[in-house]
């Protein structure tokens, strides 16, 4: 009865685990013939209150790109940062121009290629339409229909995916609990050390209802640990992946040994590798807004273990859903101006103010825990930079 419960927690443990590292999106894959349909997307109560509040109003003008087209036709590869950024000055203002009808949207996050958005001017406010100037049929808000059957495999994501995709299906920072508790590499055979793609490798932790022939393993070890820029204190382990295996036994004898192959292999893999359950391939399709709370948060890493960055590199911040933070928020950088002395009074300290450099998109987001996309970067950012509500 003691093993089994080890073993229930282990697997508990490696459930809380999966959170911290997939988080179910907007038109995720969840297996084969298995697809998120495009009506079980929501909108956030924060999103919605927004658009009670603008939907009436559109935006100033002024507001507006200087060069916003007047009519724009959505093609495959768009992305809706891209067009937010054709249209405004502010991308994170979308949902305001895009004046959201909750009576006949029931999800508003999904556009289509194809799909016409015109621009529409009046009293000095700006709206989007799917209908012409002069046309018939609606009330000139933008009105995009939520399929009524398939999925929303074709609509447009929200960032573009190559610059995410790995950090979609990967680990990227792990808590000491899942290092402990993970299922790991515990033997080659023939005296081998390292296992590359097609080799054969026996490992232990992976349960009976997990271990079915033919299912994915992420093979990682844990890197640096990840600080919290504020209190010090490590808030998780960068996960360094090392490639990935498929069982091709179930656990069989007294110690559960379960036989694995290599199907992938990004670096040498041995004994006391860790492993985590193959998650499924996300998309993210989220609206670009603003928090509506003021959120200050702090870069804790850029991810691959460096100490600078820039644009399209993700960074892991040391708040989360703990900060109402969720996906589709944009996030302003900037560097804290900090402290100099006054050359005229040298009793005297100036404070500078804050060098704002780019914005940052979260696309996942756990209890303390987030990460973020750099769109937009004219300096380098580094750990410690802040991230703040844009204004």
């Amino acid at each position: 009865m003691r093993d089994l419960t080890k073993e229930q927690a282990a697997s508990g443990r490696r459930l809380h685990a999966f959170t911290l590292f997939m988080l179910s999106v907007a038109g995720i894959t969840a297996g084969a013939g298995m697809t998120v349909q495009a009506a079980d997307l929501s909108v956030s109560p924060a999103q919605q209150a927004q658009a009670d509040r603008t939907a009436q109003q559109g935006i100033p003008v002024a507001d507006l790109a200087p060069s916003a087209p007047g009519q724009y036709t959505v093609r495959s590869g768009d992305t809706l940062w891209g067009i937010s950024g054709r249209y405004l000055r502010q991308p994170w203002r979308w949902p305001e121009l895009w004046g959201m009808n909750k009576q006949q949207i029931r999800n508003p996050h999904l556009i289509y290629p194809g799909q016409i958005l015109y621009l529409i001017t009046r009293d000095g406010r700006a709206y989007l339409s799917t209908t012409a100037p002069g046309g018939a049929g609606g009330d000139g808000r933008l009105s995009p229909r939520v399929r009524g059957e398939g999925t929303d495999g074709d609509a447009i994501l929200s960032i573009p995916a190559a610059d995410i995709e790995p950090f979609l299906i990967r680990p990227l920072v792990v808590d000491k609990g899942t290092v402990d508790t993970s299922a790991r590499l515990v033997a080659l055979p023939d005296a081998r050390v390292y296992m590359g793609r097609g080799d054969t490798g026996y490992a232990r932790g992976i349960g009976p209802g997990e271990a079915a022939i033919g299912s994915d393993w992420q093979a990682f070890k844990p890197a640096l640990p990840v600080r919290d820029p504020v209190t010090n204190k490590v808030i998780g382990f960068e996960a360094e992946y090392q490639g990935s295996v498929r069982v091709s036994r179930p656990p069989e004898g007294p110690d559960a040994v379960t036989t694995v192959q290599a199907t992938q292999s990004l670096q040498e893999m041995g004994p006391g590798t860790l492993l985590l359950p193959q998650p499924p391939r996300e998309l993210v399709r989220y609206v670009p807004h603003a928090p509506e709370a003021d959120v200050n948060a702090r870069i804790a890493a850029v991810y691959g273990g460096v100490q600078y960055g820039g644009a399209k590199q993700v960074v892991v911040l040391n708040v989360g859903t703990d900060a109402g933070l969720e996906p589709g928020h944009v996030l302003a950088l900037s560097r804290d101006g900090g402290l100099v002395k006054d050359p005229t009074d040298s009793n005297r300290t100036i404070r500078l103010p804050d060098d704002r450099y780019g914005l940052a998109y979260v696309y996942r987001v756990f209890p303390g825990i987030s990460y973020a996309l750099v769109t937009d970067a004219t300096n380098l950012m580094k750990v410690g930079d802040i991230a703040t509500t844009p204004r």
